[in-house]
């Protein structure tokens, strides 16, 4: 379950704060002179035995309950990739302002998720940034344009922009080729 170290984390800091609410009521109960009762030396003791242990347990449901913070705000971020490529698969080209829109990210977000998404290993096509779209392309016709040094979106030739990417020197179009399997 996404950010079930939330709800861990607010039991146990419940917890906590149950051991020190328990343990202040027994000793109020059992403070006195008589016999089998607790001292002034007794009660502080069992005091701050009980506020370690709840420091200790309050600190394991902080510790959760960041990593549950973390893990939600992780699993938002995958679910915005997985839409941008579920959007570029389905309609193929898309411009990224409306990419943006459909997203609800602003568009150096989008532009960082694309290019997270092609560090991944995700998505292969290529993106026109001038014309501002996300072209999604099988392979074999991404391997067709590095074997033709043709761009298949201008017809221009093609330079090698980085390690696994080509770029049309016309259009400025740029190509993720996918890895070699």
């Amino acid at each position: 379950m996404v950010g079930s170290g939330r709800l861990i984390g607010m039991i146990l800091i419940g917890l906590a704060v149950a051991i020190i609410a328990v343990t202040a009521i027994w000793i109020s109960f059992t403070l006195g002179p008589g016999e089998g009762q607790l001292r002034g030396g007794g009660a502080a003791l069992t005091l701050g035995c009980a506020v370690l242990l709840a420091l200790l347990v309050a600190g394991f449901g902080v510790w959760f309950f960041i990593q549950g913070r973390t893990e939600t705000a992780q699993f938002a971020e995958v679910e915005q990739e997985k839409r941008i490529l579920n959007i570029v698969a389905t309609q193929g080209t898309v411009q990224i302002s409306s990419l943006a829109l459909e997203t609800n990210m602003p568009l150096d977000k989008v532009k960082a998720a694309i290019y997270d998404l092609v560090g991944k290993g995700l998505f292969t096509g290529y993106v026109d940034w001038k014309a501002g779209k996300l072209v999604s392309s099988d392979a074999a016709a991404i391997n067709q344009a590095v074997v033709t040094g043709k761009c298949p979106n201008c017809g221009a030739p093609q330079v090698v922009a980085g390690k696994g990417v080509i770029r049309c020197e016309y259009c400025g179009a740029e190509f993720f080729l996918p890895k070699a399997s």
